[in-house]
């Protein structure tokens, strides 16, 4: 009980945060309603409200918890039928752009002397599925709450600004024809909110299927974690006899393991549209409250004491995801 009312405060402050960015987000709608959340948590967090002692424990509640619970709750609306939509050439695309975004998030980011946990959280951020990746990312490599925060708030920051450049690009190279089109913003951006966002200042079926090639890529999001957590395990430790021959387990954590599962039973069965909506708006929420949380417990300091370096990041790597996916499509999709 006394839990409870710990948690209690933080977790209304969070709330009413989220409600506050929904409700803005649905006024102007090029933004989302998660980026609201995250700025919104910052300011309030940065005036002295999140510095107080009694909010600490519904802050922590809501950005990790609430966050976990948002990624299984992601795998109910989608399905392994996504694979079949794109063909052979979409997958390939995806794979691809996945495997040179992670190399180019660490390479670039090890360039410019930026910690390894920061560093990992950014490549599973921007190969995958932003927040909801470093979420599911950072106990697998055991990153500090103060790195997966500032890992959320860049990568929110990023997607905001390509959101908006993404469909001049198209414009530019495609003309907005809807697969190229399709391909470049659902295999670039991070959110799906994101996605669904830039599709539309092109066109509904650039939406539509822009959103398929992402569902694709969150579909590796427990490959990724995987890859990520043995990538930043040091050298090993010469095993004993009796370790050696214990059985090996896969480390998958938790709620990847609930996110394939509901994935796997919404591909088996298809849940019927009104309860896909119901996992669907339940999970967002979920993601804007955790967002709210990450924000009101992110200090401007962190942010500032990292600025330069982390500017030259993004802009690198953005830059890299582009022209590698412009490429990529040129070859596989054009």
């Amino acid at each position: 009980m006394t839990k409870v009312k710990e948690i209690v405060p933080g977790l209304v402050l969070c709330l009413v945060i989220a409600c506050f960015s929904i409700l803005i987000a649905n006024t102007f709608s090029l933004f989302g309603a998660g980026t609201f959340a995250i700025i919104a948590g910052i300011i309030v967090g940065n005036i002295g409200t999140g510095k107080m002692k009694r909010f600490n424990a519904g802050t922590k509640y809501s950005e990790s918890k609430l966050l976990y619970y948002a990624i299984i709750l992601l795998g109910g609306s989608i399905s392994f039928h996504s694979i079949v939509e794109i063909g052979f050439s979409g997958v390939t695309f995806i794979l691809l752009q996945m495997a040179i975004t992670l190399m180019a998030a660490l390479w670039i980011g090890k360039k410019l002397a930026l910690p390894e946990n920061f560093r990992l959280l950014m490549a599973s951020g921007n190969a995958v599925c932003g927040s909801s990746a470093i979420a599911a990312t950072a106990p697998a490599i055991q990153a500090a709450e103060k790195e997966k925060s500032l890992a959320i708030t860049v990568v929110n920051l990023t997607g905001t600004v390509l959101m908006f450049v993404l469909p001049l690009v198209t414009t530019l190279l495609y003309k907005q024809e809807m697969q190229p089109s399709s391909a470049m913003i659902g295999g670039v951006l991070q959110s799906v909110g994101q996605v669904v966002a830039s599709g539309s200042m092109v066109s509904e079926v650039v939406k539509e299927e822009a959103t398929v090639y992402k569902m694709v890529r969150i579909l590796l999001l427990g490959v990724v974690i995987y890859v990520l957590m043995r990538y930043s395990k040091k050298a090993p430790v010469e095993k004993s006899k009796k370790e050696k021959s214990k059985k090996i387990k896969l480390p998958i954590p938790w709620y990847i393991s609930g996110f394939l599962l509901l994935c796997a039973l919404h591909s088996l069965f298809a849940f019927p549209t009104l309860l896909q909506e119901v996992i669907q708006n339940t999970g967002t929420f979920f993601e804007v409250v955790a967002l709210a949380g990450i924000g009101l417990r992110i200090q401007m300091r962190d942010l500032v004491e990292q600025g330069g370096k982390v500017a030259v990041y993004i802009g690198l790597l953005s830059v890299v995801q582009i022209l590698a996916a412009a490429l990529l499509i040129a070859w596989l999709i054009l």
